[in-house]
């Protein structure tokens, strides 16, 4: 398995060195970026295995405030790249529980061990545990900025073209990919395709009949091709 590797570095001679590392020991770079919203949007449409982030970040951005937002049981490994070693960063960065501290300049095996260490025990942990990979929150887009929005507070999703409607009790928001591909990328066994056009959290189900799932006062179709399904999981909840 190739293990990915996100770099999070605004200074493009640094990024590229990484990458370059990275690449000739064998494994994947999934993206290079400078921001974190660069980061958190990278981080969803294809989700790597280590974050290895520079701390001070371009536009004023933070690389200890982004590791932060990570949801600390479910996140991949980090490990912080960064010329600052003083206390007061050192003792920030430690806060998030990172798997690695490396200071510039690095050397290139270091960050190749580093990245290996970080992996293999994460690996370990999550052998144990069962998770299965699953993220209890996801980000998504509202106007300029992307929001932390929990999995269970999602009532529903609603297919809307080549884009993902996510509808909660006072929020809607809309993800530029079609349902199918958001669906896979949440893997939550909570959420039961009823039809073509929707999938629903059984957590939020209030009622059905033969052709609708109802979720408070919306009632949503069934489809023939899912009623089987759709009577086989609900009926578990009666």
């Amino acid at each position: 398995m190739d293990v990915k590797v996100l770099i999070v570095e605004d200074n493009p001679i640094t990024s590229q060195d990484l990458k370059e590392i990275i690449v000739e020991n064998g494994m994947v770079v999934t993206d290079v970026v400078k921001t974190q919203q660069e980061a958190i949007r990278s981080f969803q449409s294809n989700k790597p295995d280590i974050l290895l982030v520079d701390i001070n970040l371009k536009d004023g951005d933070d690389g200890v405030d982004l590791v932060a937002n990570f949801d600390k049981e479910d996140r991949m490994p980090v490990i912080f790249l960064t010329a600052n070693s003083d206390k007061q960063t050192v003792e920030r960065a430690l806060l998030t529980n990172p798997s690695s501290y490396l200071t510039k300049p690095y050397d290139d095996r270091d960050v190749i061990i580093a990245i290996e260490l970080a992996f293999k025990q994460h690996r370990k942990t999550a052998i144990h545990s069962d998770k299965s990979n699953r993220s209890p929150f996801i980000f998504l887009k509202s106007g300029n900025r992307f929001e932390k929005v929990n999995i269970e507070s999602i009532q529903y999703l609603q297919a809307d073209g080549s884009y993902t409607k996510f509808i909660t009790a006072d929020k809607e928001y809309t993800l530029s990919d079609n349902l199918n591909n958001t669906t896979n990328k949440i893997r939550n066994p909570a959420f039961l395709r009823i039809h073509r056009s929707y999938v629903v959290n059984i957590e939020s189900v209030t009622g059905l009949d033969n052709d609708y799932v109802f979720i408070g006062e919306k009632n949503l179709p069934i489809s023939r091709s899912f009623k089987d399904d759709v009577n086989r999981v609900l009926n578990k909840l009666s």
